[in-house]
């Protein structure tokens, strides 16, 4: 899992942000790279003449985008510049590893709870505090 729940207040970051599928890391490889303007509109018209844009083909009345290199910097600056806290965590417990973002270790240990609390209800918290490790990926 490297994606993370946000939204950015700035609407051309955050446009770049949902096409990479908000990634922790906007410059490694993300599992999507693309958004779907319809119409003849100033959105389309910008991401058409940005160096963060390009166009990857027409279809119907729209047009599909992905972000570019030059975008990806963009957004890693932009997410950094406003102090972006998400990082990659790993949460070990019962023999695995597993790989979760959040914004604080103890954030990510607790989302590990939950996960797992949710198929093994009689796991309390402070069990798994006791015998979990947290450590940055």
């Amino acid at each position: 899992m490297s994606e993370v729940n946000r939204y950015l207040e700035d609407k051309a970051m955050d446009h770049i942000d949902h096409a990479l599928g908000r990634p922790v890391d906007p410059m490694q490889e993300s599992y999507r790279n693309y958004f779907y303007v319809t119409g003849d509109t100033d959105l389309r018209r910008y991401m058409a003449s940005s160096p963060h844009w390009q166009s990857s083909g027409v279809a119907g009345d729209g047009e599909y985008f992905a972000v570019t290199d030059d975008g990806r910097a963009a957004l890693a600056v932009h997410l950094k510049a406003i102090g972006d806290k998400h990082r990659r965590w790993i949460v070990s417990y019962g023999g695995y590893d597993m790989p979760t973002v959040a914004t604080t270790a103890s954030k990510a240990r607790y989302s590990k709870w939950l996960d797992i609390s949710d198929v093994d209800d009689s796991l309390t918290f402070a069990r798994f505090q006791r015998q979990s490790k947290v450590r940055a990926a």
